[in-house]
């Protein structure tokens, strides 16, 4: 039965409520890749660009899974809205074994990356560093996979705060770890870039430890009992929410994959444009946690209101997010025009490197609308279960069309890595909108 729409401001304060938690762990996150190129440029523009490259493959594998188990929170937050809480740990259990099914797959996968850096004629010195950055880092999937369902499991009972305290201690972690393993400290042997991939990949078993003690005693979840009993895989039901995440896990990899791709392109290019490439990046993401941590506090929303069955809530939530996105994305474009310079600092003293970053955050700041409006009208989309058309419209936007673009101004029209950056641009703004669009129609 349909209930009384909300108000505006209760959409407004309760998307801010959930997100804000969600923004800062997202923030810690990638502070943890910050923390990663920063140290990494302290050793050097090699050590660097090998971070740079092997992150960004990783990031890609890593990322469909992040995408797969994004099926995880409107599912929850359907079953909380309807007061289902019986379903909710039979369902977290089987997501758990697909955990392991993927954390074992890509485990294996990441470690015959080798060829990829020949592919696309990445720099001959990176290429050693990169794969023992890889290869440190592998062992991490599979923690990770575990971490992100609890996480995920939070997230779409509404609870977020221990996913914010959990992404914190990831930091607090990963830089005394990096300083242990990349410096050779306490009868280590120096590892370098390969040294950052270990430390990481700890980083991620301390985390998934963590997340399962807040799953068995946090007061509202313990109540699940998602701990209560051992189930059999069922298989019936681990394709079922393989079917469901699969559309979002396609689309995240054509996303991630199009910033992915682009480095490694970059890659073949020298590599003080590497280095370059990899701080505009870097900061870029810092930003885009914002719109991100939004998106999946919309994706909540959405979907508490699709299990209350209100279609003028399920509507509002969604387009009232995209409002609210919009304008934390204006503060993104001034921070990058006022401070940039600032943050170039902190990463590097290179003049050649800083003078390419300088510029490569210019066009960072003309994406920062498209890329807020694409990641929140996709956050609603995923509250409606519109999975297909998110992986439709990311494929077609970011494979079709961005990196077509990139790589035909960097490498046929001659306009080097910033040609990379405008197909960017174009991937962005055909995704931004194709999405909104689609929700538009979708909750008319």
């Amino acid at each position: 039965m349909s209930m009384k729409p909300l108000p505006v401001k209760r959409h407004i304060s309760q998307t801010i409520k959930l997100s804000a938690p969600l923004i800062i762990s997202q923030i810690t996150v990638v502070a943890m890749s910050v923390v990663d190129t920063v140290m990494a440029g302290d050793l050097g523009p090699t050590t660097l660009a090998a971070v740079a490259v092997g992150s960004s493959v990783w990031a890609t594998a890593i990322l469909f899974i992040f995408g797969l188990l994004m099926a995880v929170p409107p599912v929850v937050s359907e079953m909380d809205g309807a007061k289902n809480h019986h379903k909710v740990a039979p369902f977290i259990r089987q997501a758990l074994w697909l955990c392991l099914i993927l954390g074992v797959l890509f485990t294996l996968l990441l470690r015959q990356m080798d060829p990829v850096f020949h592919l696309f004629k990445t720099q001959p010195d990176v290429i050693p560093h990169a794969i023992g950055y890889i290869k440190g880092i592998s062992w991490g999937v599979l923690p990770l996979s575990i971490f992100v369902a609890f996480r995920y499991l939070a997230d779409g009972m509404s609870i977020t705060k221990p996913t914010m305290l959990v992404s914190f201690l990831g930091l607090m972690c990963n830089i005394p770890l990096n300083w242990i393993f990349m410096y050779g400290k306490f009868g280590m042997p120096a590892l370098g870039a390969a040294g950052c991939g270990y430390a990481s990949a700890l980083v991620l078993v301390i985390q998934m430890l963590a997340y399962a003690l807040v799953v068995k005693h946090h007061k509202v979840i313990k109540a699940l009992d998602v701990f209560g009993r051992f189930d059999r895989p069922d298989w019936s039901e681990i394709w079922r929410f393989f079917k469901l995440g699969f559309p979002i896990g396609v689309s995240m990899f054509a996303e991630v994959g199009l910033f992915s791709i682009v480095t490694l392109l970059a890659s073949s290019l020298s590599t003080a444009t590497v280095a370059a490439h990899q701080i505009a990046l870097n900061f870029s993401s810092l930003l885009f946690m914002v719109p991100l941590g939004l998106s999946m506090g919309i994706t909540i929303r959405v979907g508490n209101a699709v299990g209350r069955k209100n279609p003028t809530d399920i509507r509002n939530a969604g387009l009232y997010g995209v409002a609210l996105v919009l304008g934390t994305q204006m503060l993104a474009v001034s921070s990058i025009i006022f401070g940039g310079a600032l943050v170039v600092s902190f990463y590097t003293d290179d003049p050649m490197v800083t003078e390419v970053a300088l510029g490569l955050l210019l066009y960072a700041a003309i994406f920062q609308l498209s890329d807020g409006i694409q990641v929140a009208a996709a956050g609603a989309l995923r509250g409606i279960k519109d999975m297909n058309f998110i992986m439709l419209s990311n494929v077609f936007s970011f494979w079709g069309l961005g990196l077509l673009a990139s790589w035909y101004l960097c490498f046929q029209a001659g306009y080097g890595v910033k040609g990379l950056w405008i197909g960017l641009i174009v991937g962005l703004t055909s995704a931004a909108v194709l999405n909104l669009s689609r929700y538009w129609y979708k909750t008319k």
